[in-house]
């Protein structure tokens, strides 16, 4: 229902390490009862909804997260496209989620079955566009939210207050050994203002050090980029040429600078990842001899640089009997002894608070979604098109589900994105669909079959519930006598008649109800494919019931498509077992789990030969009945043990029942040579696991 999945989906599929945090979540909820529209609040406003301590504030963020838990393609370089096809995405899950109907037909046009305008579809998405999903990049990321609960918080303190010291001694370590003005230092200084700029370049200031107004940064690509530097000398003589080094770690590691001085030209290579030795970020170049009546000429070739940015920012020629001048101006030059002390204190202090960074305790966050500071209503998009906006629409509701006596827009005096709104229209017990549909669901997961047999479409597309009266009284009852409560439901429906009924066809129902329809027998059903693995490794035995939860990804990367299970093997229940859209387990893929791009309340159910084929060569399989034949042949001491009787008791851990007749002779003539073989043991309980009677419940 809730299309779960560890990684993104969409283009290359991002792993999704906090995800897990929504599945417990889940898991816990349905555990505990939780009233329904409840679990409707937490799915679609949970992070704005008041909480009375920790606990509670961070189940109700990380309920929040089912609005993020879609397939997105972050990678999508259209920003507006990705910002409404999220937003389709979260309308098209709450419709087949919550109302069975499928809202987001009508992105584009009227719905063309249902009676949904388009005017309906944008009253939401003027919701969710209210809401931030999105965090901003070449690649968007997702918005989490920090949880309160599972932190260390004196060690978070600790960790804060030095990471404020080391900040306060950097910024004014770099305070010291910033750029002075140009009028304090000796000689001439040529500014990036003054250079000849051949490509791309960016102005910026967001890093010192740098001298006057700022640095220049290169684009990308860096083809056809350089800076020429260009000045006429006062007297003929020796100079000290200087650059200013404005470093970090995406810069280049290797910059081509060429002077062209009166003995010809000279080309030296710069770090610009290391600052420059001097303080102020000054870095020598080397001493050349320059004539008056000639221009002295230095060219920054970013084109030939190594990867990275390049910057450009001043160059400073200095006549050499001025060069003690620098040490009373306070920038001394590259040989002096403080500012080579004062950088190198600078780096020992970045790289301390780099160290320390990584240091810093584990922080949990949740996926969640948050308000946008411009919340509002939002133009009807004509034909589904981003930029072809038509008339502002109220943000609201469905009006065919909305009762005539209730509003169906937002009031004005609404505050925020309008979720905890919608989320309370969706569980209200006026609504007439969400009672129903959840009811609806219950029924399918006890029974195997929904009264709609098309649980996520209650529209007219969809089917007809088989049962209208039962349905509008399960509704009823849901709501009004079991207080929404799921676990009651279930239970009312376990001790009904219809529960008890044989799946066997009788004579009559097998002629007058070949599909059932009349619910006069009961429905023989498959396991899925979470259930058959579970139950593989409780006969054999190796089920960890330990794992309860928390992060079960055997290794994190940026992308799922690489991740190979049979790397990370696990034996903890399968609802623990990473769900990654673009690499799944092959059982569940073998098996028709659930697809995760999508809300999934029925199903597929094939019959393929790789099912068989499967569970006769997989590795699971085979591990899993030489464990069992191992665990079991461990219960029998006897050398000469009752063989017949073995036969019983594998056949009733496998299939709960008895062996008929035929498989008894069967199994105990596969066995009777060597009743303590574990290889012959192991070929009986992969035969029992690949039978049908142990994929299907009658």
């Amino acid at each position: 229902m809730v299309r779960y999945a560890d990684s993104t989906g969409g283009g290359r599929s991002m792993m999704l390490p906090d995800a897990w945090r929504f599945r417990d979540y889940v898991i816990r909820s349905f555990q505990q009862d939780k009233p329904f529209p409840q679990l409707i609040r937490e799915h679609v406003a949970g992070d704005l909804l008041p909480a009375a301590d920790d606990r509670q504030h961070d189940e109700q963020v990380t309920g929040a997260g089912y609005l993020m838990l879609g397939a997105i393609n972050y990678e999508e370089q259209d920003k507006e496209q990705l910002r409404m096809d999220v937003v389709d995405e979260q309308i098209d899950t709450i419709g087949r989620t919550f109302l069975g109907m499928t809202l987001s037909c009508a992105r584009c046009h009227d719905h063309k079955f249902d009676p949904i305008p388009t005017h309906d579809y944008y009253a939401l998405a003027g919701i969710f566009r209210s809401t931030r999903s999105l965090t901003p990049g070449n690649v968007c990321g997702w918005v989490t939210k920090p949880l309160q609960t599972g932190v260390d918080q004196a060690a978070v303190q600790a960790w804060e207050q030095r990471d404020r010291e080391l900040q306060d001694q950097i910024a004014q370590l770099k305070k010291q050994t910033a750029a002075q003005p140009a009028q304090a230092l000796p000689g001439i200084i040529v500014d990036d203002d003054e250079a000849e700029l051949e490509g791309t370049w960016t102005q910026s200031q967001v890093q010192r050090p740098f001298l006057g107004r700022g640095y220049r940064h290169s684009g990308m690509p860096r083809v056809g980029t350089a800076a020429t530097y260009r000045v006429r000398l006062p007297s003929d003589g020796e100079y000290l040429v200087r650059m200013v080094i404005n470093h970090g770690s995406s810069r280049a590691e290797s910059v081509p600078v060429v002077i062209f001085h009166a003995d010809g030209e000279t080309e030296t290579s710069v770090s610009q990842r290391q600052p420059g030795a001097a303080p102020g970020g000054f870095q020598e170049l080397g001493r050349f001899r320059f004539e008056a009546a000639a221009e002295a000429r230095v060219v920054v070739k970013a084109e030939a640089a190594s990867p990275g940015h390049v910057i450009i920012d001043a160059f400073h020629f200095v006549p050499v009997e001025q060069i003690g001048k620098l040490a009373a101006s306070g920038v001394a030059g590259g040989d002096d002894a403080g500012g080579k002390g004062a950088a190198a204190n600078l780096k020992r202090l970045e790289n301390e608070r780099k160290q320390h960074t990584a240091k810093k305790p584990a922080m949990p966050i949740a996926m969640c979604v948050s308000e946008e500071p411009d919340a509002g209503d939002w133009h009807l998009h004509v034909r589904g098109e981003i930029r072809n906006l038509g008339p502002v629409v109220p943000r609201g509701f469905l009006q065919v589900a909305t009762p005539v006596d209730l509003p169906v827009t937002l009031p004005k005096e609404a505050a925020g994105s309008g979720r905890v709104q919608l989320a309370d229209w969706l569980g209200a017990s006026q609504n007439p669909l969400t009672s129903r549909v959840w009811a609806n669901r219950i029924w399918l997961n006890v029974f195997g079959a929904g009264l709609v047999r098309t649980p996520d479409n209650f529209g007219a597309a969809g089917e007809l519930p088989t049962h209208p009266a039962l349905l509008d009284h399960l509704a009823w009852q849901l709501v009004h006598e079991d207080k929404w409560s799921t676990k009651a439901m279930v239970r009312r429906l376990v001790l009904s008649r219809a529960f008890r009924m044989t799946s066997q066809d009788q004579l009559w129902s097998a002629a007058q109800d070949p599909d059932n329809r009349l619910w006069t027998r009961s429905v023989r059903r498959r396991l899925d494919a979470e259930s058959l693995r579970d139950v593989i490794l409780q006969v054999a035995g190796t089920l960890d019931l330990s794992v309860q939860g928390g992060p079960t990804i055997g290794k994190l990367s940026t992308y799922d498509n690489e991740y190979r299970h049979a790397d990370y093997p696990l034996v903890c229940r399968s609802v623990y077992v990473p769900a990654f859209r673009n690499s799944m387990l092959d059982l569940f893929e073998i098996f028709d789990a659930a697809n995760p791009n999508t809300v999934t309340g029925l199903r597929n159910r094939s019959t393929r030969p790789a099912q068989a084929l499967y569970m006769l060569n997989s590795q699971l399989l085979t591990q899993q009945s030489e464990s069992a034949a191992r665990n079991f042949l461990a219960l029998y001491d006897s050398q000469s043990p009752d063989v017949s009787a073995m036969i019983g008791d594998a056949v009733r851990r496998c299939l709960g029942r008895d062996p008929m007749p035929a498989e008894q002779q069967l199994l105990q003539s596969a066995v009777q040579s060597d009743p303590r073989s574990v290889e012959h043991w192991a070929a009986v309980f992969q035969a029992l696991y690949s039978s049908l009677d142990f994929r299907f419940i009658d």
